[in-house]
């Protein structure tokens, strides 16, 4: 049965109708599979090849994919937990390049070469990379030049702050880098899960059709998650 997915909430939805979160699916194959042994149940079942090493199968597949969705819940936690760091920290790098990088403009308003190094007399960037880029070469090439260094220092740019600000750019890079790793680990876990979910599920419908076929109106259809009609 071929499913679609919220990338969002994690939500399976069977097509055409009903949406069931992945969650739900194991709650409910996990009724069936446990109680498909029962008296009552399993002897009908057996006659079309539910044995017991059959349904015990099953239930090892279905406990491979409930361990598949706890290791995806873990991922993307991570991977949320990850994102939120880096958001605040590039945040805070931001607004205090942004604040140097103003302060210099006004400082350096009539020094042509500082501002050609510093880039300050191009537009400002908002995207992650072009002020990321731009950030580390206005540090580094404070840091590089001794003299431009020095008049820095008249806005508070003294040769520690600008090392403080190198260090920090590194290690908001660094935790780029392992929150890309966390998405890249936390989209392969969703990918085992799906496989595993949708080669489990048809088996998971085909027990359920012939239960319905088998115990047809029978109380014990209850016990797989089958609502009984009423006569």
């Amino acid at each position: 049965m071929e499913t679609t997915e919220n990338p969002t909430t994690g939500v399976k939805t069977p097509q055409p109708n009903n949406y069931v979160s992945i969650d739900e699916w194991i709650g409910r194959m996990r009724l069936t599979f446990d109680n498909a042994m029962t008296t009552g149940i399993f002897e009908p079942l057996l006659t079309v090849g539910y044995t017991e090493e059959k349904i015990t199968s099953l239930k090892g597949r279905l406990a491979q994919l409930e361990n598949l969705q706890q290791v995806r819940t873990k991922m993307y936690a991570g991977q949320y937990a990850e994102s939120e760091a880096f958001d605040k920290m590039c945040t805070q790098n931001y607004v205090i390049y942004k604040m140097h990088r103003d302060l210099a403009k006004i400082h350096f308003k009539d020094n042509t070469l500082a501002r050609a190094s510093l880039k300050l007399d191009q537009p400002s960037k908002r995207t992650y990379s072009g002020w990321y880029q731009d950030s580390t070469n206005f540090y580094a090439q404070l840091a590089a030049n001794p003299e431009l260094l020095s008049k820095a220092r008249e806005i508070g740019l003294a040769a520690d702050v600008v090392a403080e600000r190198k260090q920090a750019l590194v290690d908001l890079q660094s935790l780029k880098e392992s929150q890309r790793k966390e998405t890249a680990e936390a989209q392969a876990a969703t990918v085992a899960r799906d496989k595993a979910f949708d080669e489990l599920f048809p088996l998971f419908k085909d027990h359920v059709n012939y239960a319905k076929v088998l115990l047809a109106n029978d109380q014990a259809l209850e016990a797989l998650g089958i609502t009984v009609k009423a006569k």
